[in-house]
């Protein structure tokens, strides 16, 4: 009976140091970014129980990809809602390379090839830049993408962050 609660015991204390330490990695990359909160949203859909390096980049790489590509979508609607002005115009155009550079960055993590996504995400901090916010969407009170490009700066520098972590 000892033996049996003792291995127990035993497993129990080894999954609690693997998560604190899951923890410890992933306060150490959010606190790196401009939002904490919304940089652990994204590692916590992660559903390995002790993710290695690797699979938060996973994460990370794949939920980076579906935003930009939600943003995206949610510039054309807007375009074809109401019409194409200067701005939004800017916005399309950055949010084309925005999403070109988080996919090849899906495929560079799929052939192993992580320092390279680094570059790219200097593109992608880039288009944001040119995403000014200074023309209004109907239908909202502040322009939604404040925080479109405020999430897709976070998940760019997680990406950078994260690529630098992974083992060569």
């Amino acid at each position: 009976m000892y033996r049996i609660l003792f291995i127990f015991l035993a497993i129990t204390l080894v999954c609690s140091i693997a998560e604190a330490n899951t923890q410890q990695t992933v306060d150490a990359i959010c606190k790196q970014t401009i939002d904490i909160k919304f940089c652990n949203g994204i590692l916590a859909k992660n559903p390995v129980t002790s993710p290695s390096v690797q699979d938060l980049l996973k994460v990370t790489v794949t939920e980076a990809e579906r935003i930009s590509a939600d943003t995206d979508s949610f510039i054309i609607t807007t375009i074809t809602n109401v019409g194409s002005g200067p701005g939004l115009q800017k916005c399309a155009e950055a949010y084309a390379r925005v999403n070109a550079s988080f996919t090849n960055a899906v495929s560079l993590f799929n052939n192993e090839r992580y320092a390279e996504i680094i570059g790219l995400m200097d593109e992608v901090s880039y288009g944001v830049g040119i995403c000014k916010t200074d023309f209004n969407v109907p239908g909202y009170n502040i322009n939604p993408m404040i925080e479109k490009n405020r999430e897709t700066n976070v998940l760019a520098a997680m990406e950078k962050i994260i690529s630098h972590m992974v083992p060569s």
